[in-house]
């Protein structure tokens, strides 16, 4: 499926804002943009990278920026109810000079717009 597809039918006003966002922050990444999207003191567990805060996810995002040369995330697909909000994605990035594709899935709760807790899951075994 391409995001070109997606019609968002079913997904609240919020949810839709939200991924749109998403899909605007991964077309051109930075760690200082994480703040356009995760609360300061949202809680972040991310595979193979452990929990930390969204102020944190600053630096985080930053350094994966700089380590993963061409990181490119494409937002494919998303879903919600409530609070929560799923989005799968599709990662590229050069890797120990070795061009790699691997797909995950965000979990988000969203409160007034912004995420308070995300969980990134994905197989860290394409990382090594």
């Amino acid at each position: 499926m391409d995001v070109t597809d997606f019609d968002g039918s079913g997904l609240s006003a919020e949810h839709l804002d939200y991924f749109e966002r998403f899909k605007s922050f991964w077309d051109a990444p930075s760690g200082e943009r994480v703040a356009e999207i995760i609360a300061p003191d949202a809680r972040i567990t991310f595979s193979g990278q452990g929990t930390f805060t969204g102020a944190e996810y600053i630096e985080v995002m930053g350094g994966m920026l700089d380590a993963m040369e061409g990181l490119e995330v494409t937002p494919l697909d998303c879903a919600g109810n409530d609070e929560l909000l799923y989005i799968y994605w599709r990662t590229s990035a050069l890797i120990n000079g070795e061009r790699r594709e691997y797909n995950g899935v965000d979990r988000f709760r969203i409160r007034n717009g912004m995420a308070v807790e995300e969980h990134v899951v994905f197989d860290t075994a394409v990382l090594a």
